[in-house]
């Protein structure tokens, strides 16, 4: 059976969406958290989610979390690295080659 997990090319295809919802069904089945993260190293091998993040998951789908899309964070804003700012660093450093920024 392990031969045929191995061969199988559909285990390169899981996103990460596909793998919490993998881990959602796996808590509606009663496994935890431990016996979740051994069935994804045996299917997907050894780079998958660590442990610790395994049982976040697990702790999020039992708390009732429904939703398996990743949740929007605060970020740097897109225009941080626009052309204007790139512009002005651009001025900045020829005026004087050894300004730190």
């Amino acid at each position: 059976m392990a031969g045929i997990i191995e061969s199988s090319p559909a285990h390169q295809n899981f996103s990460r969406y596909d793998i919490r919802v993998t881990i959602k069904f796996s808590v509606i089945l009663g496994k935890d958290a431990t016996c979740i993260h051994k069935d994804l190293v045996t299917v997907l091998g050894e780079n998958i989610h660590s442990i610790q993040t395994v049982r976040k998951c697990v702790k999020a789908v039992s708390e009732g979390r429904d939703d398996m899309e990743n949740e929007p964070r605060p970020s740097r804003p897109v225009t941080a690295c626009g052309d204007a700012n790139i512009s002005k660093v651009l001025v900045s450093l020829s005026d004087d080659r050894r300004k730190n920024l």
